[in-house]
C-alpha cells in the first residue's frame, strides 16, 4: 500500500510541477498568466503520467545519460502523440497543432518539442526526482499514504468534470467552425441575443460547461474541432 501510495504521490507532485513549467513558459514567451491544460486545478496529468513511466522505464538505466535522453524523447513523444490522438478521436478537439513546426508527425508531435521533452526527462531523473524522492522519504508512511491519496482524489474529480464538461458541448464544437475561443464567443453571442439567457444557455449546455470550454479556449488559443462545421455541410446537402 504504502509504494503504491508512492506512486500516486509522485504522479501527483509531477503533475503540478508540469503545470508550473507551462505556466512559466506561457508566462516567459506572453507576458501573460494562463491556467494551462485541461483540468481546473493546477494539474498536468500528462506531466504526471509521462514523469512516472520515465521513472518505470528508465531510472534502471539512469547510469547511461544518452540512452536516458533517447529514451526520453522516444516515451515523451508516443504520449503525447496518443493523448492528442484521443482527445481528437473522443473528444474531437485539437488543443495544439504542430503542423506549422518542421519534423511534425501529422501535427500532434515535433522534433523540437521531443527534443525538449528529452531534456526534460534528464532534468527529471538526475536533478528533480532525486529531491522528491528524498522529501518523501522523510514523511512517515501515513502521512504519505494520506496525502497521495488525497491529492488523487481531487485530481480524479477534477478530470470527471472536465471530460463530462467537454462532452456537453462536444456536439456544438461539431456544427460550429473556427478555434474554441470563437466558438464559445458565438455561443454566448448566441444567449446574449435570446430573450431568456437561462434557456439559451441550457439549449447549449450549461453555464458550468461553457464555463470549462472558456477556460480551455483561454489556455489552448488555437484549440478548435477537428470535426467543425461538417455536420452542418451534411445538412446543407441533404
Amino acid at each position: 500500500m504504502y509504494q503504491f501510495s508512492l506512486v500516486i504521490l509522485y504522479l501527483s507532485c509531477y503533475s503540478f510541477l508540469g503545470w508550473i513549467a507551462e505556466v512559466l513558459y506561457v508566462f516567459v514567451t506572453t507576458r501573460h498568466l494562463q491556467n494551462r491544460g485541461f483540468l481546473t486545478g493546477p494539474f498536468l496529468p500528462i506531466y504526471g503520467v509521462g514523469a512516472i513511466a520515465l521513472l518505470l522505464l528508465v531510472y534502471p538505466y539512469v547510469d547511461n545519460p544518452f540512452l536516458v535522453l533517447l529514451s526520453s524523447v522516444a516515451i515523451t513523444s508516443v504520449l503525447e502523440f496518443f493523448t492528442h490522438l484521443f482527445l481528437d478521436r473522443v473528444f474531437h478537439i485539437k488543443l495544439w497543432d504542430y503542423s506549422s513546426e518542421r519534423f511534425n508527425l501529422h501535427g500532434r508531435i515535433c522534433l523540437q518539442n521531443s527534443l525538449a521533452f528529452g531534456v526534460l526527462g534528464l532534468l527529471l531523473l538526475y536533478v528533480i526526482h532525486p529531491a522528491v524522492d528524498m522529501l518523501a522519504d522523510g514523511l512517515p508512511p501515513e502521512v504519505a499514504i494520506a496525502v497521495a491519496w488525497a491529492l488523487f482524489g481531487i485530481v480524479a474529480v477534477d478530470t470527471a468534470n472536465s471530460v463530462r464538461s467537454l462532452s456537453k458541448v462536444r456536439p456544438v464544437l461539431d456544427r460550429l467552425e473556427g478555434t474554441l475561443a470563437e466558438a464559445h464567443a458565438n455561443i454566448e453571442a448566441e444567449a446574449d441575443h435570446h430573450h431568456d439567457e437561462h434557456d439559451a444557455r441550457a439549449s447549449v449546455a450549461s453555464t458550468t460547461h461553457l464555463n470549462t470550454m472558456r477556460r480551455i479556449s483561454t489556455a489552448f488559443p488555437h484549440a478548435h474541432s477537428t470535426r467543425g462545421g461538417r455536420q452542418l455541410s451534411k445538412e446543407s446537402s441533404s
